[in-house]
């Protein structure tokens, strides 16, 4: 054997490159024995069920039902059941919806739970999996079991646990689950992440006084917050003094009394999510942060133009001008009519060209935004390193941006990406000049990749399709909101976008392959609202993806 394989960090290293593959890790756990612990290591390392490891006892042991659940046939000997505990030791995380690196991904076994019962009374589960640092309960039970087996959940906490996930079902009284918080910080103290979501909409939480114990705790979800009692769990939190995420999803009546604000030291993001905008607002005028860097705030009824005036000044005063750099709104409002109108000037947003380190702004379908040039110019001075610019919106608002206002603000931020702006492009564009007084084109832009117009109106004589040729070399990806009245206004707008995306296409040389927008004829008009209606489901998705974002920091 090579002296290099007498090191555990080069045989791991070496198993980094085969990991992805369960059956080249059996290869190599079949080679020799020094290579068989590792291999086997990194094979059982991560499961979403605990079939994988009833299904390595003998076949006679076991069968699997018509529902694809696994059960015990007979009583496994001492020795047959040795081998589930050794695998079991090499368990670290147990994630519900990851496929097992041990078991095909189809289908999708569940133990029954009588054979659960029947393993944990032959070992305790603590004892069972001793090496276990990230848990999601439901990879235990799966929902059938889960109210009944909720308990059980205690069973599994061990100090070296550092990630922690689990739903509260409906049915379980208030002081079982206030239980089980308090016995965290004493049997799990070493949790870096706690995910916690209530089952029902009548499930609220507040995070008790004993969350302040979690001395590691750095990212804290919680999907039903009492807004009733937001001063007293933000008192709570702030004694996490490590925390750096807040997500949570808050119910109730935001009535507490106010006062000073409450500093989080560590926040850097915050998410929230509520009923309403207010909600969301009363909660940030109860802290100040100095360190909140991203912050997303999605609601499920639409917000009045004061109550959003409320909201940005909430963040003018709540977060520091040099360390806010992602700012992400989103109405998940459903059955939302265009008939609705909340009209949002300039004015409301001004409040934001404070914080100069802004490097996403992204409001989705708040409302009708009626934006100006002023403000456009003033955006492109005071975020000069803005990647994400987006003011989409499910209705049409008064347009009162120019093209050249777009263009010059698309040109100035020279790492801006991605823009969502509506403007109006049925005049001449007008050209800066050079100090001589010649015409002169803005600034070649390379970084614009995405460019969505929204409700633009756009004529041929704004020559849209050559400037943005010209100035933006990298643009690939161009939409626009389509025009489904019956006016002739609608038409031609249609007719004209439709046109400078064709001649777009032509000064750039873009093949068909790559028309996000090609609409020669029928079937392609069929592709482009499907595209549309993809996009939408996808911005009204984003605010789930970042309520979701601990899972892409799940351990």
């Amino acid at each position: 054997m090579h002296r290099a394989l007498e090191s555990e960090d080069i045989i791991y290293a070496v198993l980094e490159h085969v990991k992805s593959s369960a059956k080249d890790l059996v290869n190599v756990a079949m080679t020799c024995s020094t290579l068989a612990g590792p291999a086997l290591d990194i094979l059982w390392s991560e499961q979403s069920s605990l079939a994988p490891l009833i299904m390595c006892l003998p076949q006679d042991t076991w069968e699997v039902a018509g529902d694809q659940t696994i059960d015990l046939f007979r009583e496994p000997a001492p020795t047959e059941w040795e081998r589930l505990r050794m695998n079991a030791s090499r368990v670290r995380r147990l994630l519900f919806n990851k496929f097992s690196s041990v078991l095909p991904p189809k289908p999708h076994l569940i133990p029954s739970g009588r054979t659960l019962q029947r393993i944990f009374e032959q070992f305790p589960p603590a004892a069972l999996f001793p090496n276990l640092c990230a848990l999601d309960f439901e990879a235990i039970f799966g929902r059938s079991e889960y109210s009944s087996k909720f308990l059980l959940l205690r069973q599994f906490m061990s100090p070296g646990l550092e990630a922690l996930r689990f739903d509260v079902p409906g049915g379980v009284p208030t002081y079982e689950v206030e239980q089980l918080l308090d016995a965290l910080p004493v049997e799990a103290y070493g949790l870096r992440q706690l995910l916690i979501s209530a089952g029902h909409d009548t499930t609220t939480f507040t995070v008790p006084p004993s969350f302040g114990k979690l001395s590691k705790l750095i990212i804290l979800s919680i999907h039903g917050i009492d807004a009733c009692l937001t001063r007293q769990t933000i008192t709570n939190i702030q004694h996490a003094r490590c925390l750096q995420t807040l997500m949570l999803t808050l119910r109730g009546t935001s009535n507490d009394a106010g006062g000073m604000p409450l500093e989080l030291h560590s926040l850097e993001h915050l998410c929230l999510f509520g009923g309403s905008l207010p909600q969301c607002t009363h909660f940030i005028r109860q802290v100040t942060t100095q360190q909140l860097s991203h912050i997303s705030i999605g609601y499920s009824k639409p917000a009045s133009q004061t109550e959003i005036t409320a909201f940005v000044e909430s963040l003018s005063t709540s977060c520091q001008i040099r360390s806010l750099e992602q700012i992400y709104v989103m109405d998940a409002s459903d059955g939302c009519g265009p008939e609705l109108t909340i009209p949002l000037p300039s004015e409301i947003f001004r409040p934001l060209l404070k914080f100069s380190r802004l490097s996403s702004v992204k409001f989705i379908g708040i409302g009708n935004y009626h934006l100006d040039d002023r403000f456009i110019n003033d955006v492109a001075v005071a975020w000069p390193d803005i990647r994400e610019l987006k003011f989409a919106s499910r209705r049409r608002g008064t347009c009162n941006v120019t093209f050249t206002a777009m263009m010059s603000l698309a040109s100035r931020c020279r790492s801006l990406h991605t823009l969502h702006l509506t403007f109006d492009a049925t005049q001449s564009t007008t050209i800066p000049r050079a100090p001589d007084g010649t015409e002169e084109l803005w600034p070649m832009q390379t970084a614009l990749q995405k460019l969505h117009l929204g409700h633009s109106e756009v004529s041929k004589v704004a020559r849209v399709p050559y400037f943005l040729a010209e100035v933006f070399p990298t643009l690939s990806d161009f939409k626009w909101y389509d025009y489904f009245g019956d006016s002739d206004i609608d038409i031609v707008m249609e007719s004209e976008l439709v046109e400078a995306w064709q001649q777009l296409r032509l000064l750039r040389n873009l093949d068909n392959d790559d028309n996000d927008h090609d609409n020669d004829d029928d079937d392609d008009d069929d592709e482009e609202e499907e595209e549309e209606e993809e996009e939408e489901e996808e911005e009204e998705e984003e605010e789930e993806e970042e309520e979701d974002s601990d899972d892409n920091d799940w351990m």
